[in-house]
Parts: structure tokens; sequence; C-alpha cells
């Protein structure tokens, strides 16, 4: 697509990232960030230990299906399991509305915005 029909794609869109009046808060995004690693953190910790523990239940000498080696086997995969974080998932930005005496606003970039048809104006018409 050509770059003037993204930005008439974006003037219909109405979305407050394409907003001249946007002032961008970081401080809000970087939290929004720790928290969703924290979650990732969360969710990757608890795979790992269920992983560790099927390991020890497949060590237990009193398991029906006792096997040493598959035990092993488990845990030497879960010890390699390294994390990584990825902000693929996150898609709210924030910021302010300088039109609105500053208004705390949240947003998904290049969604529909209904309620910001009234104020918004593109950030190449303000130049």
């Amino acid at each position: 697509m050509r770059k003037e029909g993204i930005i008439e794609l974006q003037k219909l869109d109405c979305n407050c990232n394409d907003c001249g009046y946007l002032v961008r808060d970081f401080d809000r995004y970087n939290q929004s960030v720790e928290q969703h690693r924290k979650w990732q953190q969360d969710y990757f910790n608890t795979i790992k230990q269920n992983l560790l523990d099927k390991a020890t239940w497949w060590q237990n000498k009193e398991n029906l299906n006792y096997d040493f080696e598959k035990g092993e086997r488990v845990r030497k995969d879960a010890n390699k399991l390294r994390f990584e974080f990825t902000k693929k998932g996150i898609a709210i930005n924030y910021g302010k509305c300088s039109k609105q005496q500053c208004k705390p606003i949240s947003f998904i970039p290049s969604i529909l915005q209904l309620e910001t048809q009234e104020c918004f104006v593109h950030r190449k018409d303000l130049l």
C-alpha cells in the first residue's frame, strides 16, 4: 500500500497512535512491560517446576511406573530450559491526550477507535 493510502486508513481508524495530540507515557508502558515480564517468568517457572516434579515422580521407587532413566532425561530437558521474554503479546500502549487536558489514555495501535472520532487529528495534519 502506498504512503497516502496508509495515512488515509489511519485517518479512518482515528487511533490515538496516529493522533497529533498524543503524548506517550513511557513510564506506564514500561510498568506494563515489567508486569508482562513477571507473568511470563512465573509461567515459565511453573512449567519448569512441573517438569522437575515429573522427573522426580518417574524416579520414585515407590511408583509403579518407576523409570530412573526417563526421569533423568526429563530432568535434563527441564534444566536446559532458559527463560526468554517476548513483547509480542503486549499490545496496549499508554499516553495522555494534550487536547483533552492531558487525559490518560490507553490504546492498541492500528485498531479502530470510535470514541476518538470527534477529537482525532492526524499527526501529519498538525505539521
